[in-house]
């Protein structure tokens, strides 16, 4: 009780100090969904799915009154920023059309916005509703980037057979057999072995006893801490390099810059002022991947990502704020070849480029294309004129050509005659 009322407090004497800064111009916001339920369970699991009242991958209790507190941080974050009040014309919201990710954004919203005055529609209800706008998985290549990708998929299989990653699995083939045995999941792997290791976060979060294998040593630790290790590792795999995360975290990052670039450029101030994204910890990772400032450490329930855009001296610049724990304010991030907290606007642009698509439909799915030849759609055109042109001018000097020689012959005959 104790720890749970000085939390309440560091996290109420940071929202009475906090407020937006007058430079503010426009907030990216992207969170991760708040507690639910194991995605899946292992054959071996001694809880099962039955445990659960809604079935697996649902938004808990927990997951709600997470989101409910991050909304109402957000209120006492940007409160000087945005209206008092909903304003439909301020914030725009997206989701993952995944159910937790989407209760996530409703729970959100309503700390964000509990109802006022005229927008109390029901006086036993402190709730409004708010438009959160979704796209099919399999048409989502931005939050739940489910999107079929020929090409990522095909880098990272290469990845999975790289040297880094058959080192590993050499390194601890001892340690999957033992997964393998007491999971019952077959040829477990850094590409599949999250799963358990989600399953048992989950489980020890909601006060559940794990099994007694988690609790064996294993090395320098326990066979949980290991496991605990190498789901981190699987993370950074996923998005690991420019292209991987360029195709995954890329339209994510694009949309953000094109919001900033639309904003900077209004002088009468019609866009919105917050961009609210609800998705996925595999959503943050891309991103911040994308911006190079990922820690390779899978992100908790709630971690929310700030892409701010500031008007200072004349210009704009970009500032990257990272919130994973309730107990400490949001904390800045800065791109390794940005120097400034507050990086310029165009530099922003500059030193992200290689992970921002041109044409994710073109780059994703021609798997022929050399990854490392992202500019080869803009030499394309540059190709065919060249090609065009010697192909005119080697008809040209044919037409040259037996036009002499025909002359030559009638001169030939001439002299005959």
């Amino acid at each position: 009780m104790i720890v749970i009322i000085s939390q309440f407090l560091l996290v109420f004497i940071y929202s009475v100090a906090s407020s937006a800064p007058d430079t503010l111009r426009l907030v990216n916001v992207l969170y991760r969904h708040g507690d639910r339920s194991p995605v899946n369970v292992y054959p071996k699991d001694p809880y099962g799915e039955k445990i659960w009242p809604q079935g697996l991958g649902w938004l808990t209790e927990v997951g709600m009154r997470q989101q409910y507190a991050l909304g109402q941080f957000l209120r006492s974050e940007y409160g000087d920023f945005l209206n008092s009040t909903y304003k439909n014309t301020e914030i725009v919201v997206e989701s993952s059309d995944k159910n937790r990710c989407l209760m996530s954004s409703y729970c959100n919203l309503a700390g964000l916005y509990p109802p006022v005055d005229s927008q109390r529609w029901n006086e036993k209800l402190l709730w409004q509703p708010i438009p959160v706008h979704t796209r099919p998985i399999t048409e989502d290549n931005k939050l739940a980037m489910e999107k079929a990708c020929v090409r990522y998929d095909e880098l990272y299989a290469q990845e999975l057979r790289g040297p880094k990653v058959q080192q590993e699995e050499k390194t601890n083939a001892a340690f999957y057999q033992l997964l393998d045995k007491v999971t019952g999941v077959k040829r477990e792997n850094i590409s599949v072995m999250w799963a358990v290791a989600d399953t048992l976060i989950v489980e020890k979060a909601h006060n559940l006893t794990l099994p007694n294998w988690t609790r064996e040593a294993w090395k320098n630790g326990t066979v949980f801490s290991k496991l605990m290790e190498l789901k981190d590792w699987s993370f950074a795999l996923l998005f690991n390099g420019t292209w991987l995360s360029r195709l995954k975290g890329g339209p994510l990052l694009k949309e953000m810059i094109e919001n900033m670039q639309n904003a900077a450029s209004d002088s009468r101030g019609t866009q919105y002022k917050m961009h609210m994204y609800s998705a996925h910890d595999t959503t943050v990772s891309a991103l911040l991947s994308a911006m190079r400032v990922f820690n390779h450490r899978a992100p908790p329930y709630a971690t929310a990502v700030f892409v701010e855009l500031h008007a200072v001296n004349g210009g704009h610049c970009v500032k990257i704020r990272f919130r994973n724990s309730t107990q400490v304010p949001p904390y800045s991030l800065q791109h390794p070849q940005c120097q400034e907290e507050c990086c310029p606007l165009d530099r922003f642009v500059e030193v992200t480029k290689d992970r921002v698509p041109l044409d994710w439909e073109t780059e994703c799915h021609n798997s022929q294309e050399r990854p490392d030849r992202y500019w080869e759609p803009l030499m394309s055109g540059t190709v065919l004129a060249l090609v065009t042109m010697v192909g005119i001018l080697i008809i040209f000097f044919a037409i040259l050509s037996i036009s002499y020689l025909r002359q030559r012959r009638i001169v030939k005959n001439f002299e005959l005659i």
